[in-house]
């Protein structure tokens, strides 16, 4: 009975401390947690993108990450963790309806990078 206690109250803590991590796909960057309004503007601004590109962010297991295609083209990212494709959200047209969210459930060092875009990738550490 106290392992069954002790269990739901780890599953419970994870629930509420896991956080949903948002990056938004604009002129083939990734962003941050920018608005949609923010993403409009961004298209040729270099100095929006020197602030506000993600190269490297830190999650925790149970986190979920929320990719967000306000581009004007199609991407195809995935995550490759130990040399493994740990996911793909397959061809991602422009537009909320699009939207995917991935949940974070191994510790270790993603490669997230766009199949059709080669250089529109970033590293995601989960702790």
């Amino acid at each position: 009975m106290k392992y069954f206690i002790l269990a739901n109250l780890l599953i419970f803590s994870n629930l509420v401390y896991s956080k949903n991590i948002r990056m938004v796909q604009v002129d083939k960057t990734f962003y941050g947690d920018i608005t949609d309004k923010e993403a409009a503007d961004a298209f040729d601004n270099l100095e929006f993108e020197k602030d506000h590109k993600v190269e490297k962010i830190e999650a925790k297991v149970g986190d979920t990450i929320q990719f967000v295609n306000r581009d004007e083209v199609a991407h195809n990212v995935s995550g490759t963790l130990d040399s493994k494709v740990s996911f793909d959200v397959k061809l991602q047209e422009p537009g909320a309806k699009n939207d995917r969210s991935i949940p974070l459930t191994k510790k270790g060092e993603v490669l997230i990078q766009c199949a059709i875009h080669p250089k529109m990738k970033f590293k995601l550490v989960v702790d």
